[in-house]
């Protein structure tokens, strides 16, 4: 329901009981192995096809090991991270099981906040890379069941990421959502009030985007808490080393855009800017897409320029509350991650296969973005990250 009529409860149901939402998240969907859906390492991602080979320093481990998730704990620690951001894919995946029985179990997770990165087309349309979709009755349905569901497993966790005392969760591709999308989220926000008792829940929705597609929906956006935009990349334009591709200058006017849109609202709502060190998807999905170049220029030092820039854009675009999202910790699918990849002695860095890497070099940064993270993050900044789970060459149980 729109901010300004949160104070009063219609008892508006969807025609399904609880009994009938809890079931949902018991069984329900199962969405398969693969780019968009679980993440199993599979040779999918760029750093493994590199010449030479440029490994994660964990190697291509099971998110279901304990030593694992203490180590990301403490890197994220040591970056500044306040909040994981974690992908979810419907109860029926991998990731969801991983989740729930491991990774929430290992006592070192109680020391880092975190929250559901619903990914929306993937559970409610079927399809990640869907150009569009309604949120149906039943699409509503579905989502309402797993709010539901949330909320008596996840939301009462201590660590679970509250902002004014409300469980937060980030829409992924919101922008997506065709139709009427503001009343129907608003008579969402009404039966996940009736069946909790009066409870609300804050929906960052991922409504940013490039090119001609960016056209901010008004009315979708004003039935969200805050917006942001996760998935920056892909336009033709910012293909190579952003010195000379103008990614920053747009990014920069792309975040102003948006901030106007909000402050025009009724009721303005905040603005989460999010950070990538680079990106680059040609291994994971397989289409010889643009590339976002971790260095700012194409000569030989090492230094991550193009994140320190994007950095500074985003300190200067946070609202209230101040949060940034970084994309990410470790998706290594789209070359995202922050996470410390291990010394290969190629100091020089490569630039092969070419067909994967677009002529644009890449080296074996170690621990470079984990310290780096920490000091480029403004001065009271609440900062998450994406954090995928991953499944090593074993078939998940």
């Amino acid at each position: 329901m729109d901010r300004a009529i949160r104070s009063w409860i219609s008892p508006i149901i969807f025609g399904i009981t609880l009994l009938t939402l809890t079931a949902a998240c018991n069984g329900g969907i199962t969405n398969g192995g693969g780019y968009g859906n679980n993440r199993n390492w599979a040779g999918s991602y760029l750093r493994i096809r590199l010449t030479p080979e440029q490994h994660p320093l964990l190697g291509e481990y099971s998110s279901r090991n304990s030593g694992i998730i203490q180590a990301h704990v403490e890197w994220a620690q040591q970056a500044g991270i306040d909040f994981f951001a974690v992908p979810w894919r419907g109860p029926g995946s991998w990731g969801h099981a991983t989740l729930k029985d491991h990774v929430l179990e290992e006592s070192s997770f109680d020391d880092m906040s975190w929250c559901i990165l619903y990914e929306t087309p993937t559970i409610l349309a079927g399809d990640p890379d869907v150009d569009s979709f309604s949120l149906s009755l039943a699409a509503r349905d579905s989502l309402l069941s797993h709010l539901l569901w949330f909320e008596d497993h996840f939301f009462s966790r201590s660590n679970y990421l509250h902002i004014n005392g409300t469980p937060v969760v980030f829409l992924r591709q919101s922008r997506k959502i065709m139709g009427d999308a503001r009343t129907a989220l608003n008579a969402l926000r009404f039966s996940y009030a009736d069946s909790t008792g009066g409870e609300d829940i804050y929906l960052v929705g991922d409504e940013i985007i490039w090119g001609s597609v960016a056209q901010p929906d008004r009315s979708r956006i004003g039935a969200m808490d805050a917006i942001t935009g996760i998935d920056l990349a892909l336009l033709g334009a910012h293909d190579g080393y952003p010195a000379g591709t103008g990614y920053l200058e747009d990014l920069s006017q792309l975040w102003q855009q948006y901030e106007t849109v909000i402050s025009e609202l009724a009721e303005p709502i905040p603005l989460i800017p999010s950070v990538m060190p680079g990106y680059n998807d040609r291994v994971g999905s397989g289409i010889v897409r643009p590339i976002i170049s971790r260095e700012w220029t194409s000569t030989l030092s090492p230094v991550g320029g193009t994140y320190a820039q994007a950095w500074q854009i985003a300190n200067a675009r946070v609202s209230d509350p101040a949060i940034v999202l970084l994309n990410s910790f470790n998706d290594w699918q789209r070359d995202t991650q922050i996470e410390i990849v291990a010394d290969n002695n190629d100091v020089a860095g490569t630039v092969l296969p070419v067909t994967y890497t677009g002529g644009i070099r890449y080296f074996p940064y170690l621990n470079r973005y984990v310290e780096a993270t920490m000091l480029n993050k403004g001065t009271g900044i609440m900062l998450g990250a994406i954090y995928e789970v991953w499944y090593d060459d074993q078939p998940p149980d």
